[in-house]
């Protein structure tokens, strides 16, 4: 007898691939009318994936298409399964996808947009946490600011792209949205902020968004300092991290070397 365990994954198995369905099916023991049950599990499983990833990815169904976008989810939902068992962490996956499709080449946006896309649905989710005041580095002796590292608020990403996609996003939501669309490429470095079902996106120039992207991914502030000025010599450094603080984006500061903490 199948322990539950096995019999789980044997049923997953015929939801998941419709094509092993009748070599699946005597395996699970399952009464009369099984395939006709199966079927509608199978249609569940599909639309239910299919309006989640319609719902996170509006701006790249726009470019595309209703039917276009859904050929493409129903090509991604058969070779990418989920992996994990929430749904918002299903379809990062896709915009990966998009990248190899043919037939989304001539479309080399595309990928940032739908990146962009991904972003905007992370982060209005988010709950702002109190922000630090600049003050607070002072608890830390000053040979040691370079060590230091930063946690910003949960609603924050960065983006760069040789596209300017986040005017795809804003002509998306205008009700004015142009029935054709002239779009060149203009590289934008992106910072995206959400909080409680709102979002904001926001151009950088390129030594403020290599020296907050490196912060927002757990680098040390040398190296965020590095970074930024590797990109422009002329970097205002202490303004930039003033900036930092006054924006209400640093919600933590730690010392790895000492574990110590400012909350």
């Amino acid at each position: 007898m199948s322990s539950l365990a096995e019999t789980q994954a044997t049923l997953r198995r015929a939801i998941v691939a419709p094509e092993v369905a009748e070599a699946v099916l005597p395996m699970l023991a399952a009464p009369r009318g099984a395939r006709r049950r199966l079927a509608i599990y199978q249609r569940h499983y599909h639309e239910s994936l299919g309006r989640h990833l319609l719902g996170r990815f509006p701006t790249v169904e726009w470019l595309l298409g209703s039917q276009r976008m859904r050929a493409l989810v129903d090509a991604f939902i058969r070779v990418s399964p989920p992996k994990a068992p929430c749904m918002a962490e299903y379809g990062v996956e896709f915009t990966n996808f998009i990248a190899w499709d043919r037939s989304t080449h001539n479309l080399p946006y595309l990928e940032d947009a739908a990146w962009l896309d991904w972003h905007l649905g992370d982060v209005a989710v988010a709950v702002d946490r109190p922000p630090l005041q600049v003050a607070a580095l002072r608890a830390f002796p000053q040979d040691r600011l370079p060590d230091l590292a930063m946690t910003l608020q949960a609603g924050t990403r960065y983006l760069g792209s040789g596209w300017p996609v986040d005017d795809l996003v804003r002509v998306k939501l205008s009700e004015n949205a142009p029935g054709q669309l002239t779009f060149n490429p203009v590289p934008v470095a992106l910072e995206i902020r959400g909080s409680r079902g709102r979002f904001d996106v926001g151009r950088l120039d390129p030594a403020t968004f290599k020296f907050r992207s490196a912060i927002g991914q757990g680098k040390p502030l040398g190296v965020a300092m590095q970074r930024a000025l590797e990109t422009d010599p002329e970097f205002d450094v202490p303004h930039g991290l003033a900036s930092l603080f006054a924006d209400g984006l640093v919600v933590a500061v730690s010392d790895p070397a000492s574990g110590g903490n400012v909350v």
